[in-house]
């Protein structure tokens, strides 16, 4: 890419990608919390 080596194409294009699936899989982790904070508070 851009005559660029591998290594550079690497970190240019992989600190986005990490961060884009880093940030959909937590979405997809914590859909389900403000479901499970209406439940009993106390456990009993």
């Amino acid at each position: 890419m851009f005559e660029l080596p591998l290594s550079t194409t690497l970190l240019f294009l992989g600190s986005p990608v990490f961060w884009v699936l880093y940030t959909v899989i937590f979405l997809l982790a914590t859909r389900k919390w403000s479901r499970m904070r209406d439940g009993p508070e106390d456990g009993s």
